[in-house]
């Protein structure tokens, strides 16, 4: 008796918990739906009114911008300097170069254009070039002296 109770109580508040979580998934279905039927930017394929873009176009990269706690996304054809292009087979994406004072890198860690006035040597942006090296040809890379 106490068993069969026991199997009752468990089996209807395993409904109840279903029932609910229904519930909220429907909510946030409509949501997100109301929120689509606004109408994305241009180059958006899933965007939200709170966040701007989340999912661009393919060949575009999302870029996500910082506003006070929230981050927006936007869709751009390249990324802006400072960030570099990450191709990815369900999204494309800007990420911020981590080299200081770099204006255009290939990857996270590897500079290959430095800001206005800064030397590049092996990917990295430096006031003057290392002892050893000096700027090859006037430009603004340092090489070393036999090149």
């Amino acid at each position: 008796m106490q068993l069969g109770l026991f199997v009752a109580v468990v089996f209807l508040s395993s409904m109840d918990l279903t029932g609910s979580s229904k519930v909220l998934k429907g909510k946030r279905q409509r949501r997100i739906s109301t929120e689509l039927s606004q109408g994305c930017a241009r180059g958006c394929d899933l965007c939200s009114e709170f966040n701007g873009c989340l999912r661009c176009s393919p060949k575009l990269f999302i870029l996500l911008e910082r506003n006070d706690i929230r981050q927006i996304g936007i869709c751009l054809p390249s990324c802006p300097l400072g960030y570099f292009g990450l191709r990815n087979t369900d999204m494309n994406k800007c990420i911020k170069c981590k080299i200081e004072n770099c204006e255009s890198c290939f990857s996270r860690n590897f500079c290959t254009k430095c800001k206005e006035g800064l030397y590049l040597h092996k990917g990295r942006c430096y006031v003057t070039c290392p002892e050893g090296y000096s700027a090859a040809n006037g430009t603004m890379e340092c090489s070393s002296p036999g090149k």
